[in-house]
């Protein structure tokens, strides 16, 4: 008898819940997690290069509403909402919400889930239009609440996007001719991975390595209204994330990734991009260099967002491999 009480309960509220238009598969859930040491000898607090390190946690890999928690390639955070949204690179959209305990990161809870969809048609983006890479917050911090706006940056097809928060596209945002034509890349899959904003530089992006008309030592980041910046460039090198410090400052994420089963470096630079002229050569100050082969736990790290003050989070991408993992790493980058 109990149990068809339950069961009939369980019922009547799966009706008033379609009745309402709540998705009862969307609804909140804690990610199963598992702390993670950045090395054997580095524990939470202390101190490696020019960061503090905060705390570091493996994600679980599940489909949520149908959306794969898996290959996270881009993160950004919104101060307004309290959400860290996060794409993947099949078109997938979360919103997720970091815990803290004493300012370290303890857990995730996974809140929302989307397909990123196309302009025109309104359906999920598939296959080569779906490789979405980094994302940047408009609107995250202007202390108003329901008007944020998402950037997103795609490779395979190059292109960046105005999104809504649920997915659904706003508008295509022109690039410079140069970053519009696939036959300018030299990889499908090394396009515009980053991706952020500047208050008086505008948009800024960057290809994952040098365009075909580059050198083999420099690539270049770009504005959207023409200016570029060229920026050091060593072989195996990628840029995965940009993010926006003002005052056109960006943080580079750099890594050289070259198997599941290889070495992997991991580099953070500063760059000063309106002390530059365009076209000028950057000279990157190095924050923080993570190897593997010294003994860092790191991964394929593609994603990067400042959270509050001088404390981010960068995410990485598992290629949806058993042997690699989604790290979402919590850290503070000190002054001197």
């Amino acid at each position: 008898m109990a149990h068809n009480v339950f069961k009939y309960g369980r019922l009547i509220l799966c009706v008033i819940a379609f009745a309402l238009g709540i998705d009862g598969a969307n609804a909140e859930i804690e990610l199963e997690t598992r702390s993670v040491s950045l090395a054997e000898n580095i524990g939470v607090g202390d101190r490696v290069g020019r960061i503090r390190f905060l705390g570091m946690l493996a994600l679980s890999d599940i489909t949520h509403d149908g959306v794969r928690f898996s290959q996270l390639s881009g993160i950004a955070w919104d101060d307004d909402e309290g959400i860290l949204y996060a794409v993947t690179d099949k078109g997938g959209l979360f919103h997720l919400k970091p815990r803290f305990k004493n300012d370290v990161l303890t857990g995730v809870r996974l809140l929302r889930a989307f397909p990123l969809r196309e302009l025109d048609s309104g359906k999920p983006l598939k296959r080569s239009h779906a490789d979405s890479e980094d994302l940047y917050v408009l609107n995250g911090h202007d202390r108003r609440r329901g008007n944020t706006e998402l950037i997103i940056s795609f490779e395979r097809e190059p292109r960046i996007v105005r999104y809504r928060p649920d997915g659904h596209a706003i508008a295509v945002i022109p690039l410079p001719e140069v970053l519009n034509k696939a036959e300018n890349y030299r990889n499908d899959n090394r396009m515009l991975e980053s991706v952020c904003m500047d208050p008086s530089l505008g948009i800024i992006t960057a290809p994952e390595i040098p365009l075909k008309s580059d050198g083999r030592d420099t690539t270049r980041i770009f504005n959207l209204s023409g200016q570029f910046w060229r920026y050091p460039y060593a072989s195996g090198d990628r840029i995965t994330a940009m993010e926006c410090l003002g005052n056109g400052a960006v943080l580079v994420l750099q890594q050289n990734f070259r198997n599941p089963l290889g070495n992997v470096v991991v580099l953070l630079n500063r760059a000063q991009l309106k002390k530059a002229t365009s076209g000028e050569l950057l000279k990157p100050e190095t924050i923080v260099k993570l190897d593997s082969v010294e003994g860092y736990h790191v991964d394929n790290f593609e994603g990067l967002t400042r959270h509050k003050g001088n404390r981010f989070f960068m995410i990485s991408d598992n290629n949806d491999l058993f042997v690699q993992r989604s790290l979402l790493m919590y850290f503070e980058i000190l002054d001197n």
